[in-house]
């Protein structure tokens, strides 16, 4: 009987396990996202290094990747300086939207192991978002 009950209390971690990739990595981001934030409510005013890793696109081309400077544009803004956010990577405030609508559903599907179903139009207003940040971020480097 114990013995059920311990297998019955970590079966929504298993499902969250065997869940589908797409949407349980699509919900790790979201988590990341609001940490990353939530570390910059906690670190508020402090001077950040540059990170542990360099960017490997920019270590090839000389020219950032579009989500270069994504994490100290989301400890900015837990930190509620936005326009240091915009200045760093003008997707950081709208990554983090982005994942506080975005959790939820993903959560849910990758706990209920089915595939979370978003419009072909959504797709192309991401796509053509992120095209144009990175257009931003190219231009401001070149300048």
């Amino acid at each position: 009987m114990a013995g059920n009950v311990e297998r019955a209390q970590h079966a929504p971690l298993r499902a969250a396990l065997a869940a589908p990739s797409v949407e349980l990595a699509g919900a790790a981001l979201c988590l990341a996202t609001l940490g990353a934030a939530a570390c910059g409510a906690l670190t508020a005013g402090q001077q950040l290094g540059d990170g542990p890793l360099p960017c490997p696109f920019r270590e090839v081309t000389g020219l950032p990747c579009p989500f270069c400077g994504m994490t100290h544009s989301l400890l900015a803004l837990g930190g509620g300086d936005i326009r240091e956010s915009v200045r760093l990577n003008p997707l950081g405030p709208a990554m983090l939207v982005l994942a506080l609508v975005a959790l939820w559903p993903l959560a849910r599907a990758a706990l209920a192991r089915s595939r979370l179903r978003l419009p072909r139009a959504a797709l192309a207003l991401g796509l053509a978002t992120l095209a144009a940040a990175w257009t931003v971020q190219l231009a401001g480097g070149l300048a």
